[in-house]
């Protein structure tokens, strides 16, 4: 279609739109004939987001598994049970449960990072708490995330099994004790270090996609509290996951993709190196070449059957 000059403007505008400002709406997650029974809304602390919804598989006549999902969105938008858990909801076809839940959102007026930390944590344990009322097997909890929820994800294990509390939010019963053990986690395209975007796409010869990438503006920036990422080298380090990797922590699944332009491909990659060197296992890895950032390209077959195996080996 022919552009004109005022589509050149606002495709521009578009361009140079800061990560943080976009305005991106998420519809429902339309919910395959595979789930028997849904729990709404199950309340897991005081503010008003910190709720979870429950999705049991159609085919639970005993106790299932269950993969606690943490949807991305660079820790400033997001929300649960929206079109990017239709992936991993579809594990429910293979006899799992699925959970999914809302997290505190940063903005440039409340850093609100990593006291997500404590959120998960705090459904983790309602999870352990309430399997016979949910149907679930307290044994076989899992975390899944994309993006941004694959930290959460891999901060939540890795701190949890080095026997660390990462992040606090008043009002949550979130204790260590109280947590199940995780057996497995899925990581799909996360960011993990947030200081070396800039080389890490110089390296590989992708164009990022937001210019700000690296400044106080970028997601990045928001989660260390508003800083140059090479300003708060503590916030840093407390938000790398492999900083808490131990040989306790459990089985890894990680993919990323060649032509991310979010999150550099090898975010993932020097983390699974990381875990391999720390924990003395082999991760499964999932390298995919063209791959761009987001669910689009994952959301396959063959990526399916890899999780059906991975959850349930």
């Amino acid at each position: 279609m022919k552009q004109f000059p005022s589509d050149v403007s606002r495709e521009t505008e578009r361009v140079k739109m800061l990560f943080k400002d976009q305005k991106i709406s998420f519809s429902d997650v339309v919910v395959p004939d595979s789930v028997g029974r849904v729990s709404l809304d199950q309340t897991y602390g005081p503010k008003d987001w910190q709720r979870y919804d429950v999705y049991l598989p159609i085919k639970n006549k005993e106790k299932c598994p269950v993969v606690l999902d943490l949807q991305g969105g660079g820790l400033v938008r997001g929300r649960k049970s929206s079109e990017k858990l239709a992936p991993n909801l579809k594990l429910t076809a293979a006899g799992l449960a699925v959970v999914s839940m809302n997290y505190a959102l940063i903005s440039d007026r409340d850093y609100a990072f990593p006291k997500q930390v404590a959120e998960v944590r705090a459904v983790l344990g309602q999870l352990k708490k309430r399997s016979d009322e949910f149907g679930i097997d307290e044994n076989k909890i899992y975390l899944a995330g994309e993006s941004s929820g694959a930290q959460l994800a891999l901060l939540t294990v890795g701190s949890i099994s080095a026997g660390v509390k990462v992040g606090h939010e008043f009002g949550l019963k979130d204790e260590l004790e109280a947590m199940p053990k995780i057996k497995k986690v899925l990581a799909a395209y996360g960011p993990y270090e947030f200081d070396v975007f800039k080389e890490q796409f110089a390296e590989l010869g992708v164009q990022p996609k937001y210019s700000e990438s690296g400044s106080k503006n970028s997601f990045e920036g928001l989660a260390l509290a508003g800083h140059q990422v090479n300003e708060n080298p503590i916030a840093v380090s407390q938000g790398n996951p492999a900083n808490y990797f131990t040989p306790a922590m459990p089985d890894l699944f990680a993919m990323a993709g060649s032509a991310d332009q979010v999150v550099p491909e090898l975010q993932s990659m020097e983390m699974v190196d990381r875990y391999e060197k720390l924990t003395g296992k082999k991760a499964l890895t999932y390298w995919l070449d063209g791959a761009h950032h987001g669910i689009k390209d994952f959301d396959t077959k063959q990526v399916y059957q890899m999780k059906c195996a991975f959850f349930k080996a």
